[in-house]
């Protein structure tokens, strides 16, 4: 199992940090693959949303993406599950107790090493492929303030910072260093 984890430097007027991805409005996530036959990296990059499921032909599942290795034709699926994770503000004393449960649910998934400043967001079954990247592209992020407010958040191509202003509280709110990997878990 392959999770996206997040990590990401937020300012401090910011309580959490997460996609806003719901049957609604689903993100379409956007990610370079690789075989894992011939090792070859697909040639366009491939958008899966966690709410569309397809029928894996000889088999009676479903996955959130299912399709051939244009290289070698090997079948390849991948089946994306969203993890109840934010990424939460670590000198905001009211999010320690989320922070423990979320560090501590994290060993059930195999994903000890992981600090408490990043967050594994979605889930990822991968079979005959492998995720290497994800890009932010069309990507809605949600940001709670620490004052109930919460804004939207929206990275463009090739940044990896966002900045805008809380008219309200007079302050400027930021998400800057932001970093996605792949790690694995059980």
């Amino acid at each position: 199992m392959l999770y996206l984890v997040a990590k990401a430097s937020l300012s401090d007027n910011i309580k959490c940090f997460y996609p806003k991805d719901d049957e609604a409005s689903p993100i379409n996530y956007t990610f370079e693959l690789i075989c894992t036959s011939c090792r070859e990296t697909h040639d366009s990059l491939v958008r899966i949303n966690c709410f569309e499921k397809h029928s894996m032909p000889g088999s009676r599942g479903e996955a959130s993406l299912v399709m051939k290795c244009n290289f070698c034709g090997k079948e390849c699926s991948i089946n994306l599950e969203r993890t109840e994770e934010v990424l939460y503000n670590t000198s905001i004393p009211d999010n320690e107790e989320d922070i423990k449960k979320m560090v501590s649910n994290r060993k059930k998934l195999g994903l000890k090493g992981l600090d408490s400043n990043s967050a594994a967001w979605l889930q990822m079954d991968c079979r005959g492929c492998e995720v290497t990247k994800f890009e932010t592209a069309d990507a809605v992020f949600q940001v709670e303030l620490a004052s109930g407010k919460s804004m939207e958040c929206v990275f463009e191509d090739g940044e990896n910072e966002w900045y805008d202003y809380d008219d309200d509280a007079g302050e400027e709110v930021s998400v800057v260093d932001v970093k996605f990997i792949t790690v694995k878990g059980k």
